[in-house]
């Protein structure tokens, strides 16, 4: 993923987890149980999308995902 504009550089909380080697996991389960019972049309905003795993999923449903965050060590 590619950051769309540079913000501030404070280190977030969540920057620490982001850096963990088995952190990324699997996708929300409400959201994938929602997602999988419609036919995937259009486009979706993943806010606070951190290392994308959401996102990732929604694109292999066939949905146009944008995945927004604060953290750019989650988004890298």
């Amino acid at each position: 993923m590619k950051a769309l504009f540079e913000g501030t550089t404070k280190k977030v909380p969540y920057d620490d987890y982001y850096l963990e080697e088995n952190y990324f996991g699997d996708p929300y389960p409400g959201l994938e149980a929602f997602f999988k019972a419609y036919s995937p049309k259009g486009k979706v905003l993943d806010l606070g999308c951190g290392q994308g795993r959401d996102s990732l999923f929604l694109a292999g449903l066939g949905y146009e995902v944008v995945g927004v965050d604060h953290s750019k060590v989650g988004i890298e």
